[in-house]
């Protein structure tokens, strides 16, 4: 395993004590105008030193890190609403199978869930390796080149630049649709007064065409985002339209970053600096350029059935159910989905619906690393890596699982969890398990296993998130 973690800066930094800010007549005041800033309440500052529990992460102004992982350790838990979707019969009989247009979608999903035990191994590695974009021959080069150069800080710097760029060419097509829902959700909040103007510049944007990136940030930039600071600033809104504006600017960002000239440009950086500061052969620039063709081709026609079968079950009974109930579980296990397929959150996850030898069952697995904190090193890149894998089952008329594994070097930690219904045969179980390590040479420093009395979550076991902000910058 690698470290896989990605700095992503604007690299645009705004300084407000370069810029005069003229007072402002009252009698010049027309509507939409912007106010005194000096009228505007301002939060309080926060003091790091004294944020405890959940909040021990410095504070930032220039960085939405800490929120989104306050946002993500409060969202929606994936595992609920898949445990109604599979393994809830009363659920299931009474809501999914009396509608329609869900039922025919949910029995497509039990269909391609059902696996054996090599099909589980590439639903998995499926996952594995589509939760960024950063996977293939061309992205295992520049590693290498990186790991082969670990003090050439101009390197990183143009790596770093071309994985931004990289990013957002490859993900035009999520971005205008991210930016058509932010839209939309404008428009259900702002006042009614003022939705057709609103309406008549926002169907200027090409929803579904990746050549219209011109035209679309124009009106972004030039109508939308004016209207907007208009409005806030003159009404003082700073209810869900502001929120829906700081996702509208986070990917006006991103959709400026993926034109074709500002991919180009990076792109061609970096290819020049590897050719004219590496001891790299011809032949070897010339791979690097076809991986790289490669690479982007697969990441657009990657795709798996039970995946594809799950988000559509999903989709349709946020959109086309008439149930309350259905609406609301699929909108959680969406939310839950978005939050888990984010590129910047600092762990893997992996999710695994499952009929296997005739029986449901739902896991999730988190996987993080840690480097172990010894004062006598004092260069990170020398610290013995630690990889915790959080997994969770629950399967069907047995109970819920949980297991914890540290791996440290070639040495593992057991920690486990099982349902009341099997926790007396705890000594078969730990008996069990110290044979099957031991026939395949796998060390153990301990097995703990008890009975599970209370579920815990991801945020409960990796308690070292705030220290990832180091190596997944999100600063917009």
């Amino acid at each position: 395993m690698f470290d896989n973690n990605i700095n992503i800066k604007t690299g645009n930094t705004v300084n407000d004590s370069s810029y005069s800010k003229p007072k402002l007549k009252t009698e010049q005041i027309t509507p939409f105008d912007v106010i005194d800033p000096t009228k505007v309440t301002k939060p309080s500052k926060q003091d790091p030193s004294n944020q405890t529990g959940q909040n021990l992460f410095n504070y930032n102004p220039d960085s939405v890190f800490e929120k989104f992982i306050k946002i993500l350790q409060n969202s929606p838990v994936l595992t609920d609403g898949a445990k109604k979707l599979l393994l809830n019969r009363q659920f299931i009989n009474a809501n999914i199978k009396s509608d329609p247009i869900l039922s025919v979608l949910f029995e497509t999903l039990l269909n391609d869930i059902e696996m054996n035990d090599a099909e589980i191994l590439n639903f998995l590695k499926f996952q594995q390796n589509t939760y960024t974009k950063f996977h293939g021959e061309f992205f295992d080069n520049l590693r290498t080149l990186i790991k082969s150069n670990p003090n050439n800080k101009d390197f990183q710097y143009v790596v770093r630049n071309f994985l931004r760029s990289y990013d957002c060419f490859a993900s035009v097509d999520e971005t205008t649709r991210s930016i058509t829902s932010a839209l939309k959700n404008i428009e259900r909040n702002i006042p009614e007064i003022l939705k057709n103007s609103f309406n008549e510049m926002a169907e200027k944007i090409i929803s579904d065409n990746s050549k219209g990136i011109d035209l679309n940030l124009n009106v972004l930039k030039n109508e939308i985002l004016p209207f907007m600071g208009r409005y806030i600033s003159k009404m003082n809104d700073f209810g869900p339209i502001r929120d829906y504006v700081s996702v509208l600017v986070h990917n006006i960002v991103r959709l400026e970053s993926a034109s074709k000239d500002s991919f180009a440009d990076s792109l061609e950086t970096l290819f020049e600096y590897i050719k004219y500061n590496f001891d790299v052969e011809e032949n070897f620039m010339e791979s690097l350029k076809a991986s790289l063709i490669t690479a982007y081709e697969a990441s657009s026609s990657l795709k798996n059935d039970a995946v594809d079968s799950f988000v559509k079950l999903l989709e349709s009974g946020v959109k086309d159910s008439e149930s309350l109930v259905n609406k609301g579980v699929m909108n959680d296990m969406t939310e839950s989905l978005l939050f888990v397929q984010n590129v910047h959150i600092p762990l893997i996850h992996m999710f695994l619906p499952l009929s296997y030898n005739g029986m449901l069952m739902f896991s999730e697995l988190w996987i993080g690393k840690e480097y172990e904190d010894s004062p006598s090193r004092k260069i990170k890149q020398e610290y013995t890596p630690i990889y915790k894998v959080f997994i969770t089952f629950d399967i069907q008329n047995i109970g819920y699982f949980e297991t914890t594994v540290v791996l440290k070097e070639s040495s593992l930690d057991l920690d486990i969890y099982v349902p009341s219904s099997i926790s007396r045969h705890v000594d078969k179980i730990k008996n069990d398990l110290n044979n099957l390590l031991n026939k395949n040479n796998i060390g153990v420093s301990g097995i703990n296993i008890q009975e599970s009395v209370k579920k815990r979550k991801f945020s409960d076991v990796f308690t070292n998130l705030s220290e990832r902000k180091n190596g997944v910058d999100v600063t917009i």
